[in-house]
């Protein structure tokens, strides 16, 4: 009789160890399971947000307007992939009219003229004269369209005087145009994009931009990818800049 009790008591705490096995294992599949279900959710409203998509149209909204020469990385052109540069881009409000506070907007034929002189009428030394002379200010950026094309250093308006502006250097060819433009920078640091000195996107694992050059134009390609559960979170976009004048 002894010895069936200890059989049966033996028997007994072998059921147990294995019911609390079995448990443990049940209990780990759940847990991975309920764990890999937090991840797919947490991936779901990753991929829905639409935060990375509304940031790379900001940076395309702005890119769309650069000026193809002023394009560098670390200071030098842009010529591969990279995730600094810095560019000078067109004021596109003051060219094509609307966008500026108190300004009083002149129309012809219904279409909103810019709300600056654009027409060099003539030039000397780092003169340059216009009729009428309208809407800029000193110390503002100006980019000259001339014949033959300069190397692209912008210019900055020293004074103005009735409808003369003064430069503050010396063309080096004729200027027929003169454009107002913006200085930026785009900037990828501590998993931060920075557009000038503002953040415009956090928790970013990689930003590329990549210009691929032909002789229409240069079209950059583009790739914004934020952190996200299992795989990175990512956007595509890209801009096309064609030259701003072609002398024929």
């Amino acid at each position: 009789m002894p010895t069936y009790r200890q059989s049966h008591n033996a028997f007994s705490l072998f059921e147990a160890i294995v019911c609390i096995i079995i448990l443990g294992v049940i209990g780990i599949i759940c847990s991975s399971m309920l764990l890999q279900i937090s991840k797919n959710i947490s991936y779901t409203k990753a991929i829905s947000d639409s935060s990375p998509y509304i940031a790379l149209l900001k940076i395309e909204n702005i890119l769309q307007y650069a000026i193809i020469e002023s394009l560098q990385s670390n200071g030098a052109p842009l010529n591969a992939p990279s995730s600094n540069i810095s560019f000078s881009s067109l004021q596109e409000s003051l060219l094509f009219g609307g966008g500026v506070k108190n300004s009083l907007q002149e129309v012809q034929n219904d279409t909103l003229l810019p709300t600056l002189s654009l027409v060099i009428d003539s030039h000397y030394d780092e003169i340059l004269y216009f009729k009428p002379l309208k809407g800029w200010q000193t110390s503002q950026k100006a980019y000259l369209i001339t014949q033959p094309r300069e190397s692209f250093k912008p210019y900055s308006i020293a004074r103005i005087h009735d409808d003369i502006i003064y430069l503050d250097r010396k063309p080096l060819h004729s200027p027929h145009l003169i454009l107002p433009i913006q200085n930026h920078t785009l900037t990828l640091h501590d998993n931060i994009l920075w557009l000038d000195n503002a953040p415009l996107i956090n928790d970013v694992s990689s930003f590329i931009i990549t210009p691929i050059s032909s002789t229409q134009g240069t079209f950059l390609e583009m790739q914004l990818c934020v952190k996200a559960p299992i795989k990175n979170h990512c956007e595509n976009g890209g801009v096309w800049l064609d030259e701003i004048v072609v002398w024929q």
